[in-house]
């Protein structure tokens, strides 16, 4: 890097710490809040170093504020993606391209995605574009074949080449019939967490040879303790609504802590789902039978969920370019029958609350300032963007694809 490109960072990053300490007051918007005070007309928001400090419409704004006059504009937290590969994930293919998975036949539970993440993902700034704040980023099972993916981490989009990450977030584990069959699959399981189990009670466990599901690794293990001990949620990719219920009474006997993701036939088991209390991460474009685990996906699984009162998450492709497009999945549910407010906490406070630290996801005093400016409803396709900030600082929304644009385009009508 030469002289002129170092100077250039740092003044971006001395930019960005006293934006950070500004103190900024927007005001004359209509506030979708993702809180219990669900909408707030002609609304202010007060920021003081990266935190929501008041909301309201009297709210006192300090003599020394910078005052953003956002007068026709609808304000509602950063979005949550859930799901992504936003941050591992350049292109299909190629080298360092595509950093998905483990590759390692002693480490499964053990990955740890965090370090995996680019924080200047050239698809991250696309995101942005979308409204997107937060990313959960989840990775996906590796060549050895198990079960266990590995831990999910939540990535902030602002560009901050440390990384603003919180890691780990939660377990994730697949369904993999094809490898094990279902009787093997969940007897797999139910072993793995017993030998966890005593693992926790005694570590000593693993070098007298007591464990005995798999051949584990100690890194395994302790990525795993906090799902034995409630610490942190067991996220599952599970379509059956039959392996729904199966893994809703052994979260039940295992006592850990559930999260579902997919769930097209969700909706069959819907009340089982809402009385376990365990979150469900859906994809409300998910209406055809994907394969035989899905053969009873429905259009309006999202609705059937959200009318049963399951916890919804609602999550688009989990490819990182396709992160921007998550408004569009919100809209799809809004237009099934899952009311506009719902729609936006599933895309912020309840992602945010399930794998999160409680610090986002709510335009609420003391949260950090993730908030995102619309023309208009942010679920309606014509509807812009205007600004976004992240921890009280705006973001760029330019993205890779627009600089390609402004360069080349003009060529092209040449």
């Amino acid at each position: 890097m030469n002289l002129k490109s170092i100077l250039f960072s740092a003044a971006l990053v001395i930019m960005g710490q006293v934006a950070s300490a500004e103190t900024i007051a927007l005001r004359n918007s209509t506030i979708l809040t993702a809180d219990t005070q669900a909408r707030i007309e002609n609304g202010t928001i007060l920021i003081e170093n990266s935190r929501i400090v008041a909301v309201g419409q009297n709210v006192s704004i300090p003599s020394d504020a910078h005052i953003v006059d956002l007068s026709g504009m609808t304000v509602t937290p950063g979005f949550v993606v859930t799901d992504t590969l936003l941050g591992i994930v350049e292109i299909s293919g190629g080298a360092n391209a595509a950093e998905t998975s483990s590759q390692s036949s002693d480490i499964s539970a053990g990955y740890d995605v965090q370090y995996s993440i680019n924080p200047l993902s050239t698809a991250i700034p696309v995101a942005r574009k979308g409204g997107v704040s937060h990313a959960v980023v989840m990775p996906y099972p590796g060549a050895n074949g198990s079960t266990f993916a590995g831990q999910a981490a939540i990535l902030a989009l602002n560009g901050n080449l440390e990384g603003d990450i919180l890691a780990p977030v939660g377990m994730v584990w697949d369904m993999r019939t094809k490898e094990y069959g279902r009787g093997a699959t969940f007897t797999q399981l139910q072993a793995d967490l017993d030998d966890v189990r005593k693992y926790v009670r005694d570590a000593s466990s693993l070098q007298k040879g007591k464990l005995l599901s798999r051949d584990w690794s100690r890194a395994d293990l302790d990525a795993l303790s906090p799902v034995v001990k409630g610490d942190m949620p067991l996220t599952v990719r599970v379509d059956r609504a039959s392996d729904i219920l199966t893994l809703l009474n052994l979260a039940k006997a295992q006592k850990i802590r559930l999260v579902i993701v997919g769930a097209s036939e969700g909706w069959l088991v819907a009340k089982q789902i809402a009385e376990a209390g365990v979150p469900v991460a859906v994809d409300p474009s998910d209406n055809l039978p994907g394969s035989f685990d899905a053969v009873g996906a429905m259009s309006d699984n999202v609705a059937r969920l959200h009318q049963a009162g399951v916890r919804l998450i609602i999550r688009g492709g989990s490819s990182a370019h396709d992160a921007g497009k998550l408004r569009y999945f919100a809209g799809m549910s809004v237009a099934k029958g899952v009311p506009g407010d719902a729609a936006l906490k599933a895309v912020t406070s309840t992602p945010a609350e399930v794998w999160g630290d409680g610090t986002f996801g709510m335009i609420k005093a003391g949260m950090l300032a993730d908030i995102a400016v619309w023309t208009g409803d942010p679920f309606e396709p014509m509807t812009d963007l205007s600004a976004l900030y992240i921890g009280g600082v705006e973001q760029s929304l330019d993205s890779r694809q627009d600089a390609l644009a402004r360069k080349y385009i003009p060529f092209a009508s040449k």
